[in-house]
């Protein structure tokens, strides 16, 4: 074997050996920490922007909508947006809670749905039109919650329920109602007031 083919043979199995070795490795992703400060404000959020929702991009798009947050000793509003739904999941939505003459801001967050309620799960083979853009009207009070409009099942087809303004329940939030791809069929889930 000449020089030049051995330093080859060479550099070719310590790559090989170096491949190996790594091959059962797990690299794991830097961990991001998301830390929570509490944010205590004495004067009262404003009542939430109207947002001008764009079209769904795809029939199971969840609307995330926007909040106010504090930053810089002043409210600054946090635009809503579109996230893919989650199986058996709910957006819990920010909000500000008023305890004791404070104002006391909650980030939003997803959860388990708890359906308390005994209604047979929906499920059904036909997709359902993406969600409806809607005009939301600016809410009477900052205490009050915007329920989305949906796509229900009704009769064997899919018939538009209109959002509306709701004042909010002490101990619930929303569960928007809110379509689940499982493979080739889809499930209902959300739509009723969910405990914290």
């Amino acid at each position: 074997m000449n020089r030049r083919r051995l330093q080859r043979y060479l550099v070719l199995s310590a790559v090989a050996a170096a491949t190996v070795s790594l091959a059962g490795c797990v690299v794991e992703p830097p961990r991001t920490r998301v830390e929570y400060r509490e944010v205590k404000v004495v004067q009262a959020p404003p009542a939430p922007l109207v947002e001008a929702v764009p079209p769904a991009p795809y029939p199971d798009s969840y609307w995330i909508a926007g909040h106010w947050k504090w930053e810089n000793n002043r409210y600054v509003w946090n635009n809503g947006h579109w996230e893919q739904s989650r199986q058996n999941m709910v957006f819990q939505h920010a909000y500000w809670n008023n305890e004791g003459g404070q104002w006391i801001f909650h980030p939003g967050r997803w959860v388990q749905i708890n359906n308390t309620y005994s209604a047979p799960p929906v499920v059904i083979n036909v997709a359902p039109p993406p969600p409806r853009v809607e005009i939301i009207a600016p809410a009477p009070s900052p205490n009050h919650v915007w329920i989305g409009g949906y796509w229900r099942w009704n009769n064997g087809q899919h018939e538009w329920v209109n959002g509306h303004w709701e004042a909010r329940r002490d101990g619930y939030f929303w569960a928007p109602g809110h379509w689940v791809r499982n493979g080739n069929s889809w499930s209902f889930s959300g739509g009723f007031w969910q405990r914290y």
